[in-house]
């Protein structure tokens, strides 16, 4: 008698790794976010603990995106059954976790997902520290966005994880409105808000920076983007900072851009940013750049900008 043996369906390991991976990640941003929020356990964490929760909100984006990569790889072998009913159960899990805002580098674009996208994102600052020459992680932010329809997206960043120094975490909801998008002219017109939560060492109990701006999109593929700012006090200066903000995207082929975003005024955001966006497939794209402060750069106000991000769908 032969023995037959039971062949697992095409894609299945590739979807318990992912399914394993999304849990992870879920669990790693609620538990980082937990240990790095002293009010939601209304006592005062050993620096220790904290230090783990950021680590844990650190890693959290990476190990959702490693878990879109095996859905990538069992979707193509599985087929899309199994992807819906994967993709729902994973949103209901992860959606209260974390959302947050498209950006060029650091000013937002006009895009706005579509309902019911889902986009994640982390972006760390590297620079040299105490005068060595081997760069150091500076600080990073996760991010995740959601498409809400009528042109409309909401999210949350989570900033103020710097190194050295002490951890200023900050909650920062977003929102982001496009009343309007040409037909044929390439014109786009966003308005949005951000509110700046403090949870860690807090200088201030909240702020807020709201903006407008347009974009003019050409035939060639290049795109500019200009408007204006306001950022409430205590959030990047002593007090009130407005001014305006620009972008710059030229697309050389299907999968890279170079591109450019600037911030004016003397404040904490005020830097040009120059560099590359690159596709690294259908779905993951990287971003690299050089931040130029607008004061201080003999002093050593400038530093390298890296950003990873992934569409879930």
């Amino acid at each position: 008698m032969s023995e037959e043996r039971i062949q697992p369906e095409p894609g299945f390991w590739e979807w318990l790794a992912a399914m394993a991976c999304f849990v992870l990640g879920a669990v790693s941003l609620a538990v980082g976010f937990v240990l790095t929020t002293d009010r939601l356990l209304d006592a005062h964490l050993h620096s220790s603990l904290h230090a783990l929760g950021i680590v844990l909100l650190i890693v959290g984006i990476p190990i959702i995106i490693l878990g879109g990569h095996f859905m990538d790889l069992g979707e193509k072998k599985n087929g899309h059954v199994v992807l819906v009913l994967f993709a729902v159960l994973f949103l209901s899990s992860v959606y209260s976790v974390a959302h947050a805002q498209q950006t060029i580098f650091n000013v937002p674009t006009t895009d706005v997902l579509d309902k019911g996208k889902l986009y994640a994102e982390l972006d760390a600052s590297l620079k040299p520290a105490g005068g060595a020459t081997v760069p150091t992680f500076s600080s990073f932010v996760p991010r995740v966005i959601v498409g809400a329809g009528s042109r409309v997206e909401v999210g949350l960043n989570i900033t103020g994880n710097i190194q050295p120094g002490p951890d200023s975490t900050t909650l920062v909801p977003t929102i982001k409105w496009k009343p309007y998008q040409g037909e044929d002219n390439g014109w786009a017109f966003v308005v949005g808000d951000n509110l700046f939560v403090p949870v860690r060492n807090r200088a201030y109990n909240a702020g807020n920076y709201v903006y407008a701006e347009m974009s003019k999109a050409f035939k060639s593929g290049t795109r500019i983007t200009f408007g204006g700012y306001d950022f409430t006090r205590n959030v990047v200066a002593s007090a009130n900072r407005a001014g305006g903000q620009f972008g710059f995207e030229q697309p050389l082929n299907k999968k890279i851009t170079i591109a450019a975003d600037w911030f004016t005024g003397k404040h904490s955001s005020g830097y040009f940013t120059p560099g590359v966006v690159f596709k690294l497939g259908p779905k993951v794209t990287g971003y690299a750049g050089y931040s130029i402060g607008n004061t201080n750069v003999s002093n050593g106000n400038h530093f390298f900008l890296l950003e990873g991000g992934y569409n879930f769908n």
